[in-house]
């Protein structure tokens, strides 16, 4: 189903092709001339135009150079009872896409409508693909990563379990699915979760876009989500679809979405409340049909507090949210994920993969992994290229000693003087809590941090026995 403009003088004709595209499921907006038609884009834009050579106000070539002198980058299919060769060079030469002769059969006509759209999507999708590789590059240098997501843990097995909920959730009354929100460390893997949620409700070949808002100026963000009309700023050329456009029936990811600056965020909210926009310069709303996924290695809540983030930005994301733990709070996933990267490094290098040693491994174990899954791929990747032997030895991981998990700095400083008669687990547990948040002046990154536990689980913990960020004075001896 497509809007389509028809552009033709002889009523009989323009009023049958209407009528038996229509029947067909397309949507059709007619003109008797050139005028009519460029009138019609000033509010439509149309997904493919039927146009006639000779209309009564003006040649269909000039028609058609016209269009594509306002920015429009739809397909077009000149249409004429006056075929030949030299009309059909020229009527490529503007901009036109296809060229049929008069009497046209409707199911001809039909079939080439459709190839005709089928090619305009398989080219927006390789525009995406494209695009997403110079964000990519602009970002990390990275030209493409491989999807996998390795890990038996129980936690990561409730995590999987979540992310299928989330994709099976029903779309609401409108058809709209549910935006979602994957929240964790830095280098925890939330773009690859955002992929397997996509992968898991889409239907083949619906696209997943991505965009970094950290990665690049909020001006230029913002005409990649939305899209921009011809002459909206010095550099607009053309009319360009947003990502929320080209991203229809698939998924929209927005990463760190903590760092887009509070306009953007308003912009934002409102598309995901009314599921409609606008390009940049444009007047014409337009439908979103894409779910969005964000994430963040940032605490929304405390960005809020600090006016930094939309309260009802927030809320909308939290309907449907899964964290994503830490490397170091999912065991034995450890050394899942170091072999995975071993064996992908080795069939890089032409070479056996080696094997990690008993001291590599106890060390591996005892590391923090502050960059998480990142930085042990970048372990892995550094050792194999540095040596060659078949064991990679714990030197050759280069592990940082200040990010050994067994003394974190400061922790043999904070004492616990309870008394007897009032030593409960739950009690011992809330004493721990209150000096390690004031050790760590309330900064609740760094608390989680300090005791091994997510953010999540943290504010949880802290929930249950009533306590607040604000820090208590440190007792120490």
């Amino acid at each position: 189903m497509a809007d389509l403009l028809i552009v033709d003088d002889e009523e009989t004709l323009l009023a049958t092709m209407s009528l038996e595209l229509e029947r067909g499921g397309h949507r059709c907006q007619r003109a008797a001339t050139g005028q009519a038609a460029l009138s019609r884009l000033e509010t439509f834009e149309p997904h493919l135009a039927l146009v006639d050579i000779r209309l009564p106000d003006m040649d269909g070539l000039a028609l058609i150079s016209r269009i594509r002198e306002l920015g429009h980058d739809f397909p077009i299919i000149v249409i004429t009872a006056y075929g030949s060769v030299q009309s059909a060079v020229a009527a490529m030469r503007v901009g036109a896409n296809d060229y049929l002769q008069k009497p046209v059969a409707m199911e001809e006509l039909e079939v080439v409508i459709d190839r005709v759209l089928q090619n305009r999507r398989l080219k927006d999708r390789l525009d995406v693909f494209e695009r997403e590789r110079m964000l990519q590059r602009l970002e990390t240098g990275a030209t493409g990563a491989e999807r996998a997501i390795v890990g038996e843990s129980a936690i990561m097995k409730k995590v999987m379990a979540m992310a299928g909920k989330i994709a099976e959730a029903p779309p609401d009354e409108n058809g709209y699915l549910p935006t979602v929100l994957i929240t964790g460390e830095t280098g925890t893997g939330k773009d690859l979760l955002a992929h397997h949620i996509h992968d898991l409700r889409a239907s083949d070949g619906a696209p997943f876009v991505q965009i970094n808002c950290t990665a690049l100026p909020p001006q230029l963000v913002e005409a990649e989500l939305f899209g921009h009309e011809k002459g909206a700023f010095t550099d607009a050329k053309t009319n360009k679809k947003g990502l929320f456009e080209v991203a229809s029936e698939g998924t929209v990811f927005l990463d760190e979405i903590g760092d887009t600056p509070l306009g953007l965020q308003a912009k934002l909210l409102l598309v995901l409340e009314q599921r409609r926009f606008r390009r940049l310069g444009g007047t014409r709303e337009r439908e979103v049909r894409a779910r969005t996924i964000a994430a963040t290695n940032c605490d929304l809540t405390d960005m809020v507090a600090q006016g930094r983030f939309r309260k009802d930005l927030l809320f909308r994301f939290q309907a449907l949210s899964i964290e994503l733990p830490p490397l170091r709070e999912r065991g034995d996933d450890l050394f899942l994920l170091a072999d995975y990267f071993i064996k992908r490094q080795a069939l890089r290098l032409h070479r056996d993969p080696p094997r990690l040693s008993d001291a590599a491994r106890e060390g591996m174990r005892r590391y923090s992994w502050p960059g998480n899954i990142r930085e042990l791929d970048n372990v892995l990747q550094r050792a194999m290229l540095l040596q060659d032997s078949s064991t990679i030895e714990r030197s050759d991981l280069n592990l940082s000693q200040a990010d050994l998990a067994a003394a974190p700095p400061g922790l043999d400083e904070i004492r616990f003087p309870f008394e007897k008669e009032d030593c409960s687990l739950a009690r011992v547990e809330q004493r721990l809590l209150e000096q390690a948040i004031a050790f760590c002046n309330g900064n609740i990154s760094e608390v989680a941090r300090l005791l091994g536990v997510s953010r999540g689980s943290l504010r949880h913990r802290m929930e249950k026995l009533s306590l607040s960020l604000q820090p208590r004075k440190l007792e120490r001896r």
